[in-house]
């Protein structure tokens, strides 16, 4: 489910991203966090642990359209196949 989550966001496909529980845990508006990814060119994985069926924790790695990479790591809960929750920090 996160796996898919961030290849819709990487395609650029956000509704589809939005679907899988973006509206869960985007903590605003649709307009305002698709614009959260304008300067994103793509996010990969690093580390995925699933702690039991509901509980993914992951590492991120997002590169943006100058090059730069930000990098983040959380939790995210999942329930009935969406994101219904996630915490999720910047760590460079």
């Amino acid at each position: 489910m996160v796996s898919q989550y961030y290849e819709d966001i990487t395609d650029h496909d956000y509704r589809a991203a939005w679907a899988l529980g973006g509206s869960n845990i985007a903590g605003t508006t649709y307009d305002r966090w698709v614009a959260g990814f304008d300067t994103t060119e793509s996010i990969t994985l690093g580390t995925i642990s699933e702690f039991g069926a509901s509980r993914v924790e992951a590492a991120l790695y997002a590169t943006q359209t100058d090059g730069s990479l930000k990098t983040y790591e959380g939790t995210y809960t999942v329930a009935d196949g969406i994101l219904v929750g996630a915490s999720i920090r910047q760590t460079g």
